[in-house]
């Protein structure tokens, strides 16, 4: 996977903004927040992201897949024990609710791919 900032350098350079045009879009004359996020190996703050995302239609997935995988890894840790947890007190509908969507869920985490 190419690193977000060499994604978002091409993302700005298909089209005829610069970097100062997108800083102003952004509100800030300085051009340098906007140079380090298209030449750091740094993951944008979340309003970074979301001007990206608007201007140049970037998928908000990518700039959060490292992130998303480490959750995504913690909920798989995570949601057995709770399951396990709600399987020791009294069954009741609500119960079997929670025990059912959690199932779900750790079936869709472990099928998902990035």
């Amino acid at each position: 996977m190419n690193p977000i900032y060499h994604d978002l350098r091409s993302y700005r350079k298909k089209t005829s903004l610069s970097q100062q045009d997108v800083a102003e879009l952004y509100g800030n004359k300085d051009v340098s927040q906007i140079s380090r996020y298209e030449t750091c190996p740094i993951t944008p703050q979340m309003e970074i992201s979301l001007l990206y995302h608007l201007i140049f239609n970037v998928p908000m997935n990518m700039f959060f897949a490292r992130q998303k995988e480490e959750l995504r890894k913690k909920l798989l840790l995570r949601i057995p024990n709770v399951i396990h947890e709600l399987n020791c007190v009294a069954p009741n509908d609500l119960t079997d609710e929670k025990i059912s969507f959690l199932n779900a869920l750790l079936s869709t985490l472990t099928n998902e791919t990035l």
